[in-house]
This record gives C-alpha cells, structure tokens and sequence, in this order.
C-alpha cells in the first residue's frame, strides 16, 4: 500500500467543526492533572520504548493514591511520561482533515508481552462540540496498527488518566490505570486475562408482541443486508449517570462525564470495526450527569423502572430532538433494553446498564455493548438453556450459538454448566450483524442517523474456495474449511471468521437434538481456513464444550465473515456454504502409526486408515493425500503420498528429518474430511555411513564399438552415481552425470562424437540419505575406428 493510501484511511469526510481553542485547553488542563501525576517517582528498567514514552516498573515501588479497581490474573506494569504524552497528542490530526491525510502521527503503546506496538492516530472526538468544549480535559483519539494492520485503538485521555483499547486478531489488549488517582502508572492486559464474576443479571430484550423482531427478520429475508463499511453512521448518544455511578467514579460531573467517555469510547471502537457505526455523545449530556443519588431522578438497581425513567428524563432534560439513542449507567440491576428502538421518539432512551463495578472490559462489552446491541436491533444469539440462559432469555428463531456463545449478544459465563467461556468476545455474530445492519440501513434506525462516506471498499468473502458447498462427511471425523476473499484496498489485513449457522432445539451444547449448533464462534484471525474441532483437541484428544463433531446424519452451514478491520469504519461482508454429515460413514481413522513407534529416515513405512465405508455414495472418497507433522501434528508441511487409493494403505517412504513430535494426516483428496495419528512417533535419522569406496571398476567395448559395458562390485550402497568424461583420464571437469542405478552393472548406449576420442568412466556410492564416497578407479580409454553398425 501507498503512504497515500495509509494516510487515507483516517480522511474520511467528516467536517473539521473543532474549535481551535480546543487544543489550547487542552494543553493547559492536562498540565493540571498531569503535574502531580509527574512528581510521583517512578523507576526505569532496561526495557524502554525507543522514545522513553513508557517504561517499564515495580509493582512494589508504584504509588498507591486510591484503589485498585482492575486487577488481571497477568499482566504488565509501565509507567508514562505524561509531558511526553500531551505533546504527542496535541499533534494528532483531526480525523477527516487535511492534515490527516499530510501528517503520521505514531504513538507506540506497550503490549502485555513485554513488546511495543505502534499505531498512527487522529483525534476522534466521542462528544459533540458543544460538550466537548465543556470539558477540553477530556479528549478521545483513534488509531491503526502499524505493526499489526488487523489491529484499531481506541484511546483516551481524561481526569482518571489514560485509556486504550486494542482489536487484534492476535489478541484484544487494554491498557488502565494502574490505581485510581494515579495517571502515571498503569498496567495493560489481554482481554483473557481479566475475568470478572458475572453474577448481574441480564434480561431478554423488551419487544411486545415480537413486532420488532420480525421487522428485522423481514428485512434479512427480502435480501436488504449487504457489505457494511463504505458509509459511516453517526448517532446522537444521550447518556445518563444515576447518583451511584457518579459516586463510584469520584462524584463530579466531570469525573462522571469522564467515565461515560472511556465507557463509550471503546463501545463505540467495537462498532465502528463491526457495524460502521459512530456513537456521539449529545452537546449537553453533563445535564443527565447526576451526582446526589438521593436526588436524581432514578431507581439504581431496577432495570425495569430505570428504562421507563430514562425515556421521559432524557426527553424532558436533553429534548427528544436533540438524541437518536439513549441508555443510563447505574451500579446494580444488571442490564435491560428495549429492542430496536434506535429513532423511536417513544421508546429510544430505554436502555440501562449497571454493575457494582462498572469499570473495565466485563462492563463494556458484555454488558454496555451487549445493551445498547439490544437497541440497535440484535437479539440474544445463545442456545444454552441453563443458569441465565433459561428463564425465557433464549430466542429460538436467533439462537446460532452453542451454550452460553461467546460473542457480545450472547450471555458468556452467565449460563451455568453451559458457558463456553467466561467474558464476552468483542465482536458481533454473523446473525447480530444482518440485524444491526438491518435495522441502521432499512429499519427504523436508518431514519436519524448521520451518513458519511469512508472511502473504504468491503472485502469480498468466497466461502467456498475449496469448494465445501454440497459436500457430504462422515460422522465423528475432523474436516476443515477454506475460504477466501478480495479487497480493493491493498493495505487492509483481512481477517477470517468461520461460524456455524444453524437452529435447533435448546440444550446442552454436548447433546445436540437435530439441526442444533454444535460449534463455538471463535474471534477472526489471518488464515481463512478453520480445522473442526480446533486443531488443539485433536492433537491432545481432548473435547472443549463447543467444538463437538457431528455425531449423527444432519446437515451443516456454515458462514464466513471477513473483516479488514479498518479503524473509523470497518468493512464486512460474510458468505455461506452448506454440507452434510451422513451416519453411513465414519469416523474416517488412522490406525498406524497410532502409537509412540520409531520409523528410520529413508525406509519404507506402511500407513492405514480405517476407510469407514467413504468411497461409497454419497461421500465418495476415491483418493487421499497423505502427509506429515513434525511438531506434534499442528502442521503437516511433508507430502508423503498424493492422490493414493482411499484403500486403507499406503507404503511411503520416510522423509530424513529427525524427530520426536511426528504424526500423520490422511485427508480426502476431493473432500474436506481427514484424521490424524492419536500420538507422536519418532522419526531416527538414517546414519549415513558413508559407503565403501568402488575400487574394481571395469570397462570393455563391444564388438561393434558402440556399448560400454561397465561392471563393479557392491560396496553396500543404496545409489551408484555413474559419470562419464572425454579424453580426461582423472576427469577433473567432473564429467557427465550418465546415470545413477542400484545394479553393479551398466551399458552405455549413449556414446556420442568423434570416434577416436577417449572415453573414461567413475562410479561414486552413494546412500539415500546423501552420503558419498570417494571417487572410484577409473576405467575406459577407448580408441574406436570402426563406425557404429559395422564389423
């Protein structure tokens, strides 16, 4: 890609309303929070970013002002250069501007691994301008990788301190104050490694009668959901703060205001990469920032009154005019909302989100995401029917995940027996995104929105690239599928996201009933190929809830979702295929090497499978590929055999590569089915003596002059190298390779030239594993006066 066309990805056109006085405040408030930040003494180690931004510390030696609100099972201590920071920020561009296009702005963040990452960021203000010239101390930015192109940031900078929030395929990574009071130290994390006890309640999304839904679903199926990213949509954000929440946050509104910021900024990072949409907080959101919980005009901690409280606070305070969406932060009750209702003068601001702890990754994505996910149309995606699960919260006609799911609008850790995991992952199911694109392009949430376009090109996603559409697979056997995609933008790194699309009835996701979904979604990564069940399980022959093989005769679609994860506006397009497994065949093993054998390189090995009845109809397996692992049966780089029988054997012969970790793959040549050894085998290398020197090499002509009969005895080599030179008795040019043979005997036949020259011979032993000896004694010298054919 062009360092045009990088620039471009953060010159989309939005128009440049910042006050140039912004900036200004800016500069001069953060001074203020940040001048006692920076007379706390924080050690350096060894491990710097290049330009001293970050540094490495003790956890023991940092300064503890307040609380310690987020506390991962790992994570990583830096302390920040806040000077540093503030000028680095102040020259971020404004995305949109000229000087978004001309000027790179690099910030380099510190990942959990000890390494930096880089992105180049531009000012992208969450808040309208009146509010944000309510609070200059208060400023948001966006970012793309520059090391990792899958990569967005959303970050922040506020009174509590610095924020940011990393979408990669390699991992979401957030970076937090190390304790509250503290804007000088703080620790980033994988999302994994910050559990919380999802003990809050959530509810089914209020939509009487279903009428609702069914719009949506109409919509889906009259064909209207297309690739999402070429535009942009922007909607007016109204977000209320009960007294509590206030509180929890420090109790001013500028402390509240800075929380919902944070809260929104990284809501709002999620949507931008997923649906393309923008949420904006209204110019005078500080009015419903309320701070005296005996006096605000809530009910903290009852969902049902807090969303009827909502609507006619938030129309009576911020003007029914002046919103698209609204939602109140509180700190109990868990979270409730109305369905599809962004536009709706009558019920848009029924939304409500409230935890004890409402910081960090669980309350932003499982709960603020998921909530305000409700709003803009996407229903609950789980089929567990345990703990929270139950109760009436499953949709059945929207229920694509096994168990609990894993994805914002699904219920993780909240479905006893049936999780999947613990948190959310920060992205939405192929089935959430037809119905918050649904609704924000055809519904009713695309009569209030803001549309701009982003200059960005949706990849094109080909689900059946190994042409897996209509193919049958036998029963309890691994398989894996392969798609692909194009972008007419070179620089996006695309993503891929395999997820099964199928309905059945509720239940266990170990006990599936009929057309029920039997595999997890997993978070997109660079490969467009998927191995079912993840690679992980077959290897160890293990079972992860989620990733159970079909085990009966059913069919099985199945999505692919690109992304090409564009900060400010991501592009997405999905496409599907379908197949099925038939219980007249399988499961489809290998059954040697199955255990710890030890196999010599250079001999020959026999392999078998059980072939289960797949050459016949309707799988029809003619031919296998067989291949092999060395590092314990992830990947099989080494071909041993291609497009053999599909009888059960085959002898191969063994590559020279020691090891201890092999395993082998038979996988249907013209399907998409395959097994693996169940454990490891060694591979020893041959020893490669070097075999014994020829010593006795003879020679003579026929009678006609036209053969060389040469003739040696064995020296136990596997190879005989026979070279021929002209008039060059040592053949000190090397000669001519005739040919190599396992005989002790050849004829040459190809003599060739003048008949008067000379011709001398050398044999070279040689084993299969490359060892050779020395040269043999030569033999020839032959002077030919007779022409070929006469006597």
């Amino acid at each position: 890609m062009s360092s045009s066309e990088e620039k471009n990805k953060f010159c989309q056109a939005h128009v440049d309303w910042r006050p140039i006085f912004l900036s200004l405040l800016f500069l001069l408030v953060i001074g203020l929070f940040s001048g006692s930040a920076a007379a706390q003494s924080l050690p350096t180690t060894e491990n710097q970013a290049t330009n001293g931004l970050w540094y490495d510390v003790d956890d023991a030696r940092i300064d503890l002002d307040g609380a310690r609100l987020i506390i991962p099972q790992e994570y990583r201590s830096v302390g920040l250069d806040v000077g540093k920071l503030q000028t680095l920020l102040a020259q971020a561009p404004f995305e949109g501007s000229a000087a978004a296009q001309n000027d790179q702005i690099v910030l380099s963040l510190p990942l959990p691994d000890g390494d930096y990452g880089r992105f180049q960021i531009v000012e992208s203000p969450i808040m309208e301008p009146e509010l944000a010239a309510k609070f200059p101390e208060i400023k948001t930015y966006a970012g793309q990788g520059l090391d990792d192109a899958s990569a967005s940031v959303r970050l922040d900078w506020t009174p509590q301190g610095f924020h940011a929030m990393i979408l990669s395929s390699q991992g979401d990574i957030y970076i937090d104050p190390y304790a509250r009071g503290n804007t000088s130290a703080y620790i980033s994390y994988f999302k994994q490694d910050f559990l919380s006890d999802r003990t809050a309640v959530q509810y089914p999304p209020l939509d009487p009668g279903g009428l609702r839904a069914q719009e949506t679903a109409d919509l889906i199926a009259a064909g209207v959901v297309g690739p999402s990213g070429a535009q942009l949509r922007t909607y007016r954000l109204a977000v209320a703060a009960t007294g509590e929440y206030t509180t929890y946050h420090g109790g001013t509104v500028n402390l509240g205001q800075a929380a919902v910021v944070t809260a929104i900024n990284r809501v709002t990072g999620i949507y931008e990469v997923e649906i393309a949409v923008r949420l904006q907080l209204v110019a005078n959101n500080n009015l419903v920032i309320y701070t005296n919980p005996a006096t605000d005009p809530y009910t903290n901690g009852s969902p049902s009154a807090l969303l009827s409280q909502n609507q006619a606070n938030l129309d009576a305070v911020i003007g029914s005019a002046n919103y698209d969406v609204g939602h109140v932060f509180s700190t109990g009750g868990g979270g409730l909302a109305a369905l599809s209702v962004i536009c709706s003068n009558s019920s848009k601001a029924r939304g409500e989100t409230g935890l004890s702890n409402p910081i960090g990754d669980p309350f932003y994505v499982d709960y603020v995401a998921h909530e305000l996910g409700h709003q803009f149309g996407g229903n609950h995606t789980f089929n567990g029917n345990a703990g929270n699960c139950a109760g009436g919260n499953r949709n059945g006609s929207t229920a694509y995940e096994p168990g609990s799911g894993s994805t914002i609008q699904a219920y993780a850790g909240i479905c006893s027996g049936q999780n999947i995991q613990s948190n959310s992952d920060a992205y939405f199911h192929t089935l959430s995104f037809d119905e918050m694109v649904a609704h924000t392009t055809a519904g009713g949430g695309s009569t209030c929105a803001a549309v701009t376009n982003t200059d960005n090109h949706p990849p094109v996603p080909n689900a059946n690239a190994s042409g897996a559409n209509g193919v049958t697979i036998p029963i309890n056997t691994p398989f894996t599928l392969t798609g692909a995609a194009t972008d007419l933008d070179d620089g996006d790194l695309l993503t891929y996201n395999w997820e099964e699309f199928d309905l059945g009835p509720a239940g266990h996701p170990d006990n599936p009933v009929n057309n029920a979904p039997i595999f997890r979604s997993f978070t997109a990564q660079t490969s467009p190929a998927r191995t079912f069940p993840q690679i992980s399980d077959i290897v160890n022959n293990t079972h992860t809830l989620g990733e159970l093989l079909p085990s009966y005769g059913r069919s099985l679609t199945f999505r692919l979702t690109v992304r090409d994860n564009r900060a400010l506006g991501g592009g997405v397009d999905h496409d599907q295929i379908a197949f099925s497994a038939t219980a007249s065949a399988g499961p489809f093993l290998v059954t040697a090497p199955n255990t710890a054998v030890t196999w010599t390189g250079g001999a020959s090995e026999t392999v078998t499978w059980d072939v289960a009845n797949t050459t016949a109809a309707p799988v029809s397996c003619g031919t296998v590929d067989v291949t092999l692992s060395t590092d314990g049966g992830y990947t099989y780089p080494l071909t041993l055999a291609t497009g053999v029988n599909n009888d059960g054997s085959q002898t191969v012969t063994v590559p020279n590569v020691p090891t201890t970790s092999a395993r082998v793959k038979v996988a249907c040549a013209t399907n998409i089915f395959f097994d693996i050894s169940n454990s490891n085998f060694t591979i020893e290398a041959d020893t490669c003596s070097v075999p014994d020197q020829v010593t006795d090499l003879g020679a003579s002509a026929n009678v006609n002059g036209t053969d060389i009969d040469l003739a040696w005895t064995a020296t136990g080599a596997d190879l005989y190298a026979i070279l021929r030179g002209v008039n060059d008795p040592y053949l000190s040019s090397r000669g001519i390779l005739v040919t190599t043979t396992a005989a002790t005997s050849y004829s040459d036949t190809d003599r060739i030239g003048d008949p008067a020259n000379n011709y001398f011979y050398i044999v070279i032993a040689n084993n299969i594993c490359g060892a050779a000896s020395a040269r043999s004694n030569y033999a020839g010298e032959f002077d030919f006066s007779i022409e070929p054919g006469t006597s």
